[in-house]
């Protein structure tokens, strides 16, 4: 999420004296955008961006999102781990990125055979046969 751009002009009205819905209804933002702005400054003094913890991401960019995007679009039956090996990164990456950036539910295709309708009928017949034996 990004943050606001008015968040230093907001800060020094804070720091006047003018309350938050007051600010919120100058700029026409919503009031909750103003109240973090008023927690920031309270809790580390400053309301500029605070950097971000933990390791950053190198392979999950934009970029390749949108290539594994495009190529699922262009084959639905396509195998993530094979996509991993054409990209040079790992499979289970390929299928973390599609899973929780793309919101796509990841499957296999079943595979089944194809039954016409004369093995239909004969399926039927054998299983009347069947029954009436017993």
């Amino acid at each position: 999420m990004r943050a606001s751009v008015h968040r230093p002009t907001i800060e020094h009205l804070l720091k006047r004296g003018m309350r938050s819905s007051d600010v919120a209804r100058t700029f026409g933002i919503s009031d909750s955008t103003v109240r973090n702005v008023s927690a920031a400054l309270k809790k580390y003094g400053t309301s500029s961006e605070r950097p971000k913890t933990g390791r950053p991401r190198t392979l999950n960019t934009r970029r390749i999102r949108g290539v594994i995007k495009r190529r699922i679009d262009r084959n639905d039956g396509l195998s993530l781990n094979k996509v991993g090996l054409e990209l040079k990164i790992g499979g289970r990456t390929v299928q973390i990125m599609v899973k929780d950036d793309s919101k796509l539910d990841s499957y296999k295709l079943a595979r089944g055979q194809y039954l016409s309708n004369a093995s239909k009928a004969n399926r039927v017949d054998k299983a009347k046969k069947l029954l009436a034996h017993f």
